[in-house]
């Protein structure tokens, strides 16, 4: 339970957000997620889902049961992947709205996402005219 705890928290201070963010984008209590942060609660197998897609790791490393070679636990950077897809920005340039946006999107479907990205790209087309 610590490692799982120790692992999320590790986890949403290297998105740069907030338990309350976090937990607004999983449409929980704040207090839920503070539960298992603070290793007072553990998360339900499908809320253990949820967290690895928004993070983007595996629920093995939720859990802390993927460990390098040098026996520490290995987490991607969301700044270098941030960097691979949008050049220098970074996910801590962004304000909270714009990262409470971002974690809610990572909850939708693939279509979904293809609508919000179409939505998008006409809301910019439509200021630039």
């Amino acid at each position: 339970m610590q490692n799982i705890a120790a692992n999320l928290k590790m986890l949403r201070k290297s998105y740069g957000v907030s338990q309350a963010e976090v937990s607004n984008a999983l449409g929980i209590k704040p207090a839920s997620y503070r539960n298992w942060e603070n290793a007072r609660a553990i998360p339900s197998i499908s809320m253990l889902c949820e967290l690895a897609k928004m993070f983007k790791v595996s629920i093995n490393t939720i859990c802390g049961i993927e460990m390098n070679t040098e026996g520490s636990y290995t987490v991607s950077s969301p700044n270098d992947y941030n960097k691979s897809i949008y050049g220098e920005s970074k996910i801590t340039d962004l304000d909270a709205y714009e990262k409470q946006l971002i974690m809610q999107i990572r909850r939708l479907t693939n279509d979904d996402k293809r609508k919000v990205g179409e939505c998008i790209k006409d809301l910019l087309k439509d200021s630039e005219e």
